[in-house]
């Protein structure tokens, strides 16, 4: 009697991976394919795997355009008390969100003495809060916007805050006009968009005269980012860590300049690889940087040379990325330990850093942001997208839907081999599947032949399967396929939230491959 080999299939949290040879079985496992699924499953946040959490809305306001900005602002009421605002641009209009209201930003203007103007009619004057429509990064990205002290500032086609408490979009005068990228470092407001920076006078954002004094540490002072004699590129990306670095990222090189604009080093971290778009990265809470490249996926910490996330798994989709037809948006996930990478709606992808993985998503074509934040509201920060259909969403671990539109997860397990070797062939005789005791039900399917390009190729293009299922939650009877093949790839369907157990197969041992 024939040789019976059993297997129990870990989930592959390695993620996926495109470059490796298709015979590589090396732990922690990747997978050849998968869509809409975490090495930490959204049910009981247990690093077992599972489906992605859905998509809700964050608030139920039909902003009516593309939104442009999303943002929070920290200010204290005329009460005294602290207040977080949500800020929203869409269509060049300013709103404020508490709750699920959203409400279009005016104010009354106020006299010196703070009393309400008025016409002669009897009607206050009124601030209309708008700023460009058409926004200065692309046609259809992101405003760039920085919070400091109670306000939020936009680089538009000139500078403007916003006063939440007052609810008055001001320009600030003195500033450099048509820069479309904006920090707040060091007490300062930092300005780019050409081969040039701008750093305001410290504490005040009046002041821009880059011509004062040099023993005058606080001054106004400009500057670009290239090495002696050489005119700099385009700053596409400026991102401050804390008060320690800001880095000034182009197409193709990145800088960082540690401490103050006026007295601090400018280094070069890399003369080869930069961030391709103004939003295309994102800073964990412990300081990895994490971006896109024209050569992929980088990480590093912000004052480190940055290296290629993995060359395993970075897909070439990901490589000279067009953003000139394409808003990519990035952001940390505070709940999920990973960052979200937006590049268009069929190339999406979730950054597992602890377990070096990629996971790709798929959303919606009215879903896919175009601006991003971290807001507070209770608890850990949340991501929040502003989606071109006017809508802000949010992540939810308990929705198995996008806002309702149905997504589908898929995960393949192998190509593994059933067979003692390359000339010998297997038979699959059982296949056993626990899945999570509150999963959803998931559709199991087995393919099998005699390579495993075959095999892997198969069970990510649907073709005819050999042997299928459902399993629910928990345990679930055994299947006996009876199929024959000496490689072997298992791959399960789901629209449920689910999250996976366990699968044990057995196998038995069969004469030569024919």
């Amino acid at each position: 009697m024939s040789r019976a080999v059993t297997k129990t299939l870990s989930f592959p949290v390695a993620g996926i991976a495109r470059r490796s040879n298709y015979r590589r079985q090396e732990r922690p496992y990747a997978t050849p394919y998968a869509l809409n699924v975490r090495g930490v499953g959204s049910l009981e946040r247990r690093e077992r795997g599972g489906s992605r959490p859905g998509l809700t809305k964050f608030c139920s306001t039909d902003f009516g355009a593309s939104i442009t900005a999303v943002d929070s602002v920290t200010a204290i009421d005329a009460a005294g008390a602290r207040q977080r605002y949500i800020v929203v641009v869409a269509g060049g209009v300013l709103y404020s969100v508490k709750g699920a209201v959203a409400t279009e930003l005016e104010a009354d203007l106020l006299w010196p003495d703070g009393e309400v103007m008025w016409w002669d009619d009897g009607e206050a004057v009124v601030f209309d809060s708008t700023v460009t429509d058409a926004n200065p990064i692309t046609d259809t990205g992101a405003h760039h916007t920085a919070e400091h002290g109670g306000k939020l500032y936009l680089a538009d086609s000139t500078l403007s805050a916003y006063d939440p408490v007052e609810g008055v979009v001001s320009t600030i005068s003195g500033a450099p006009t048509g820069l479309s990228l904006i920090c707040s470092y060091r007490d300062r407001l930092i300005l780019s968009g050409t081969h040039l920076w701008y750093a305001s006078r410290a504490g005040d954002f009046t002041d821009w005269d880059t011509g004062q004094t040099m023993e005058d540490a606080s001054r106004p002072i400009a500057g670009s980012v290239s090495f002696a004699g050489i005119i700099g590129q385009p700053i596409k990306a400026i991102i401050p860590y804390r008060d320690y670095a800001l880095i000034f990222a182009c197409e193709n090189s990145l800088w960082v300049l540690i401490g103050d604009p006026a007295t601090g080093t400018l280094k070069n971290l890399s003369s080869e690889v930069g961030i391709i778009a103004p939003n295309a990265w994102a800073l964990s809470p412990n300081g990895i940087l994490a971006f896109l490249s024209n050569d992929g996926i980088y990480v590093g910490g912000v004052t480190e040379s940055p290296t290629r996330f993995s060359d395993e798994k970075v897909p070439n989709s990901l490589r000279e990325v067009d953003v000139s037809a394409i808003d990519v948006a990035m952001e940390y996930s505070m709940k999920e330990r990973g960052f979200n990478l937006f590049a268009g709606a069929d190339n999406c992808w979730f950054l597992d850093v602890e377990n070096k993985a990629m996971w790709k998503d798929s959303y919606d074509t009215t879903h896919v942001p175009v601006a991003s934040a971290l807001t507070d509201g209770g608890g850990l920060r949340q991501v929040i997208l502003g989606c071109p259909d006017g809508y802000l969403r949010s992540y939810s671990e308990s929705s198995k839907t996008d806002d309702s539109v149905v997504f589908h997860s898929k995960v393949v397990f192998g190509p593994f081999r059933i067979a003692p070797d390359d000339v010998r062939s297997a038979i699959l005789t059982e296949i056993h599947g626990i899945m999570a005791d509150n999963s959803g039900s998931v559709k199991w399917t087995v393919f099998l032949g005699d390579s495993a390009e075959a095999v892997a190729d198969r069970s990510e293009s649907d073709t005819k399967s050999d042997s299928g299922g459902l399993w629910v939650r928990e345990n679930n009877h055994v299947s006996r396929p009876r199929v024959r093949g000496a490689w072997c790839c298992i791959r399960l369907d789901s629209i449920s939230l689910w999250s996976y157990e366990s699968i044990a197969i057995v196998a038995r041992q069969l004469g030569r491959l024919r």
